[in-house]
């Protein structure tokens, strides 16, 4: 879990540096419905369903939030 969650964080962020806000919105759809379908594939329960979604968004929204940090920090140094 420890590498899936790099993961999240690192397409987050390259999300966030290519792209603007309905591409995220699209990316969450995505990993919204791949959550449920993780979580319905392994037989969790509802917490550990609703605690699984939660920590994907926001961990993918984490990176995101990181690349806009960046993104001003070197719009405002040019």
């Amino acid at each position: 879990m420890g590498y899936a969650t790099i993961a999240l964080a690192t397409l987050g962020f390259s999300v966030g540096v290519v792209f603007r806000l309905k591409m995220l919105l699209l990316v969450l759809a995505v990993l919204l419905v791949g959550s449920i379908g993780f979580s319905l594939a392994n037989d969790f329960t509802l917490l550990k369903t609703t605690l699984t979604i939660v920590t994907t968004q926001c961990t993918f929204q984490g990176g995101y939030f990181l690349a806009m940090l960046a993104r001003a920090a070197f719009a405002s140094a040019r």
